[in-house]
């Protein structure tokens, strides 16, 4: 009789850190991509001939891992073709919407091809690069349009903004380029609408019908945020308020309200699963719903990969089991940082992920600590600690980011998950079906909900303390939350009892 050797239960838990030191490493060293993908190579190769000797294998397995993100991120990186400081002539793509501010719009720009404005070599060269164009104001730039644009191109940052050139190109940017007001611009005819810019279209419909309901500017700006990511109607002082006591997140649709949307679907599916095929039915409508509400918002970036991260959380709900729910959101930001590497830079990656993990691994030690015999008392702790849980992971990555640590926002954050849960659960219903005859019962409940929100927002601004002024290093943020997202992990597994299985073989 033997028994089966033990199987780990989350082998993701050692694979991600494997990635995520490839990606720094590649970054930090700029190697020659060949080198190191045939290194990776013969590590794999090792370990497929040592397998016999568990720990060289598992060693070579975790540098094959190691060497396969670094050769990723290197083969990534962007080499900047367009030269600077001297005048260009472009062709190019809008690729996202514009964002006014001062005498500048922003957008993104794929550069098709360039060429001097002037002197001996007025020949045509391939681009394909990505870059931060700037547009002056009088020129009216349309997502999804081409152009003939005559302007300048620069580096990413000053040498006082080396960091923002850094991040910068670790999304995939190689260039700033400048159009102002004396340049030339000419539309060509073929505009390129991709399914973001469509989503884009529908997004504003969406913010057509919340106006429909008559609220009140903070009213209408913090619904249209919170619900379907517009955020152009959001007065500025309301903004400061956020801002001040760290619920600005709030505002930004990511991965905090495609976790609300995912919960209320689930809610509102909770009897499925007792019809045969309901598991299935459920999980099926809720991976939609994310996706759907993902193309509601207009697709930005930030949506998509929180999509991406719940369609991940959906599965691993669908798993049942805490190993593999954890072992599956481990899973899916591993496959994320192996398809683009600079995922791990961005913030909306950082926070969606930490706010997901946050709530697997803490919420139910802390719900554990607090729940009772009511149902009803139960399902409030239930949204209150989900939402301490996730501000809890998340406190170190806003302290590195923003300079400050929320105090208060990690004190007001669990309420003001409930107020965002039926804003966004009303502001959804209105949208789909703006039925005339209720107009007035949503525009009174939007009212009541973002009204309360903002109030307690605003009264929780006015505090000295709301928050303390600290700015964690990079390091130092990066080991608070893998001490916290590590110890909920100990705590998960400690209650997890693996199975006795004796299988006997005959001989």
């Amino acid at each position: 009789m033997r028994s089966v050797p033990h199987i780990r239960p989350v082998p993701f838990a050692r694979i991600l850190p494997a990635v995520v030191a490839g990606i720094l490493a590649a970054n930090a060293l700029r190697l020659p991509a060949w080198p190191v993908a045939a290194a990776g190579a013969a590590a794999l190769a090792g370990a497929a001939l040592t397998g016999r000797k568990p720990r060289t294998a598992s060693l070579l397995t975790y540098a094959a891992i190691f060497l396969a993100a670094a050769t990723a991120t290197l083969a990534a990186h962007t080499r900047p073709l367009l030269p600077t400081g001297q005048r260009l002539v472009m062709t190019l793509a809008i690729t996202d919407t514009p964002v006014t501010a001062g005498k500048w719009s922003k957008a993104t720009a794929r550069i098709d091809r360039y060429r001097s404005y002037a002197g001996n070599d007025t020949a045509w060269h391939r681009s394909g690069e990505k870059t931060v164009a700037r547009f002056d104001t009088s020129f009216h730039i349309r997502p999804g349009e081409r152009l003939i644009a005559t302007g300048y191109a620069g580096e990413l940052g000053s040498e006082d903004y080396a960091w923002y050139a850094r991040l910068m190109q670790r999304r995939g940017y190689s260039r700033s380029v400048w159009i102002d007001g004396r340049q030339q611009l000419v539309p060509l005819p073929d505009r390129h609408l991709t399914l973001r810019h469509r989503a884009e279209s529908v997004q504003a419909a969406a913010a057509e019908r919340l106006a429909r309901l008559g609220l009140s500017p903070a009213e209408y700006g913090t619904a249209a945020a919170m619900s379907i990511g517009y955020r152009s109607a959001l007065p500025a002082a309301l903004r400061r308020d956020y801002s001040t006591t760290g619920t600005s997140h709030l505002l930004a649709v990511s991965g905090l309200h495609v976790g609300i949307v995912t919960l209320l679907v689930n809610l509102l599916l909770w009897l499925l699963p007792a019809f045969r095929y309901g598991h299935i039915v459920r999980n099926a409508l809720a991976v939609a719903a994310i996706w759907s509400y993902a193309f509601l918002t207009g697709l930005p970036p930030s949506v998509i990969r929180a999509a991406t991260m719940f369609t991940g959380a959906q599965l691993a709900l669908a798993a049942s089991r805490t190993g593999n729910s954890t072992n599956i959101l481990l899973a899916t930001a591993t496959l994320m940082l192996l398809v683009n590497p600079d995922y791990l830079y961005d913030l909306s990656f950082q926070l969606s992920f930490t706010a997901v993990a946050g709530i697997f691994l803490l919420y139910k030690p802390l719900y554990g600590a607090v729940h009772s015999r009511f149902k009803a008392l139960n399902a409030f702790w239930a949204l209150f600690i989900a939402g301490l849980a996730a501000a809890l992971a998340t406190a170190p990555l806003v302290s590195y980011y923003f300079g400050r640590i929320p105090l208060i926002g990690i004190l007001v954050n669990p309420l003001l998950i409930l107020t965002a849960n039926a804003t966004v659960l009303l502001s959804l219903l209105w949208i789909l079906a703006p039925l005339a005859p209720l107009r007035g019962l949503f525009a009174a409940a939007l009212s009541a909900t973002a009204g309360l929100q903002n109030t307690l927002v605003g009264l929780c601004a006015e505090k000295t303390w709301a928050s303390l002024p600290l700015r964690l290093e990079a390091w130092q943020a990066a080991v608070l939350c893998a001490a916290l997202l590590t110890g909920g992990l100990l705590l998960q597994r400690r209650k997890v009892k693996p199975e006795k299985t004796n299988l006997s073989e005959t001989t």
